[in-house]
């Protein structure tokens, strides 16, 4: 039997999973200058488009290629209109959000009465890792996980080593500081841009498919319960680096899972009734409790210098 709090952190890094996933693609939009708020939508897409394709195949890993492609969709449409089109981003961004809450919800109308219910084998267990889930503590908390965690790994690890110790990184994250500098070199600042919005449009897609085929085995109508826009507070949370989001969404999973726990402990009721004559706290206090949490430290960790110079500004910028 697990220890409660083995258990606590167990959930807190399984919570954090689609967190980071989209956030790491976020990041890398957001270090060439684009700041995606379509982030939730992304997601949303990405859970029926998940569910769809994991339902009507029969196979879990089609529903993920769906959802990755998905995502990519509605990202080169939010691509094509801010880099290509130089709208606002914050406004397009919220274009996205609204046009994939109406596209999901118009889908689900039409599936649910038709699709059938998620096979089990098209939906995704936890996959412990042979010989390392077994170590004391450590094991149960990182190497029993879905396998999406571990992959999941590798990419953080990809990503930040293209992003410090490589040339396309320096490219990547030139853009977000001088796009006309590097437009003077010679570098595709527009199709650099795209590839990495596409990056994070594929990313926040598969995110929607952890929450559909892995934790929940199910699509409910905004499922992804503004998790998108928390994605983007923790990216400047983190500083815009690999380390800072990782510590960032492993802190907000460890609240969630700590609310979820204490929502159905016992002996936290039972200290409630006999200190506080209460039963209960309400659902909704627990749930708001990790988004207090996020705001909290986003306010108290960006009054330091921004990110970078160039975010969420069009280029090229428009000549009086």
């Amino acid at each position: 039997m697990k220890s409660d709090t083995v258990f606590i952190l167990q959930q807190a890094v399984t919570a954090s999973v689609p967190l980071t996933l989209a956030g790491v693609g976020e990041l890398v939009a957001e270090r060439t200058g684009i700041i995606n708020v379509g982030l939730e939508g992304l997601m949303l897409i990405g859970c029926i488009a998940a569910y769809a394709g994991a339902a009507y195949h029969g196979v879990g890993y089609h529903g993920i290629l769906a959802a990755a492609v998905a995502g990519m969709i509605l990202a080169a449409l939010f691509a094509w209109v801010t880099i290509w089109g130089r709208a606002d981003q914050i406004v397009a961004g919220t274009a996205i959000n609204l046009l994939a809450a109406g596209l999901s919800a118009t889908a689900w109308a039409y599936l649910e009465p038709r699709s059938p219910a998620l096979p089990a084998s098209a939906g995704f267990m936890r996959q412990p890792i042979p010989g390392l889930a077994d170590w004391l503590v450590v094991g149960p908390i990182f190497f029993d996980q879905y396998a999406l965690c571990y992959v999941l790994g590798a990419l953080l690890l990809a990503v930040w080593l293209i992003l410090t110790r490589t040339r396309s990184g320096l490219i990547l994250r030139s853009l977000g500081e001088a796009p006309d500098a590097c437009d003077a070199l010679g570098i595709q600042v527009r199709w650099w841009r795209t590839g990495a919005v596409l990056f994070s449009g594929l990313t926040a897609g598969v995110a929607g498919s952890y929450l559909a085929i892995m934790r929940n085995h199910q699509f409910t109508p905004d499922m992804t319960g503004g998790q998108g826009f928390l994605v983007l507070a923790l990216v400047i949370f983190g500083r815009w680096s690999i380390p800072g989001l990782l510590l960032g969404c492993v802190f907000f999973g460890a609240l969630e899972s700590l609310q979820q726990f204490l929502q159905g402990s016992e002996p936290f009721r039972q200290y409630l009734l006999l200190h506080l004559g209460i039963e209960r706290l309400p659902y909704q206090l627990f749930k708001m409790l990790p988004y207090v949490a996020a705001l909290t430290a986003l306010a108290l960790f960006t009054r330091a210098r921004g990110g970078p110079a160039a975010l969420g500004k069009p280029w090229p910028e428009a000549r009086t």
